[in-house]
C-alpha cells in the first residue's frame, strides 16, 4: 500500500510546477477543414421500350372543333425498323390535321399523304428528317370524303398506308 501511496504523489508531483501549482495542458491544435467541394449530379432518364403488336393498328383522330367551324384533329404516328406503326389514318374531311411524327429510326422518313398508290397528285408532303427525332406537320385534310393514300417518300415501297377521308 505504501507503494501505492508513492506512485500516486508522484504522479501529482509531476503535473505541478516548480512554484506548486498544477500545470493547465496545452490547448489542441485547430483543425480547420477544407470547404466541400459540389460534385456534379447527373440526371438519367429510363425510356421505355417500344412494345410490338401483332395486328396492324388504325389511327383514328379525336376531331375537336376550332374557331373556324371546321374540325381539327391530332394523330400520333411512329416510324420503327422502317415501318408505320399502322397501316390506317382516319380523319374528318375538310379538317386540319395535326400529325405528331416520331422518327425512331437512324435513318430519314417523311410522311406524304396523296390522292393515289400512283403519289402523281399530292394532298401533303411532310419535310424528310433522320432520326431518332420528332416532328409536327400540320396540313388541312380533303374536302372530298374516301380513301387517300399515304408514304414515306423515302421508303415508298416499304412505308405505306391508307389515308380515310370520312
Amino acid at each position: 500500500m505504501a507503494l501505492l501511496a508513492t506512485g500516486a504523489c508522484m504522479l501529482v508531483a509531476g503535473c505541478a510546477s516548480p512554484e506548486g501549482n498544477l500545470t493547465t495542458p496545452a490547448a489542441s491544435p485547430t483543425m480547420t477543414a477544407a470547404p466541400a467541394t459540389a460534385s456534379p449530379t447527373v440526371a438519367v432518364t429510363d425510356t421505355p421500350a417500344p412494345t410490338e403488336t401483332s395486328a396492324p393498328v388504325t389511327e383514328t383522330a379525336t376531331p375537336s372543333p376550332t374557331n373556324g367551324g371546321g374540325q381539327s384533329v391530332t394523330i400520333d404516328l411512329v416510324a420503327e425498323n422502317v415501318a408505320f406503326d399502322t397501316g390506317t389514318l382516319t380523319v374528318p374531311s375538310g379538317a386540319e390535321v395535326t400529325v405528331s411524327f416520331d422518327n425512331r429510326d437512324s435513318v430519314p422518313h417523311n410522311l406524304a399523304v396523296y390522292e393515289t398508290v400512283s403519289a402523281d397528285n399530292p394532298v401533303f408532303v411532310g419535310e424528310i428528317f433522320s432520326g431518332p427525332a420528332q416532328m409536327t406537320y400540320t396540313f388541312t385534310a380533303p374536302g372530298e370524303p374516301g380513301i387517300y393514300f399515304f408514304r414515306c417518300d423515302v421508303h415508298p415501297q416499304q412505308m405505306t398506308g391508307d389515308f380515310i377521308v370520312e
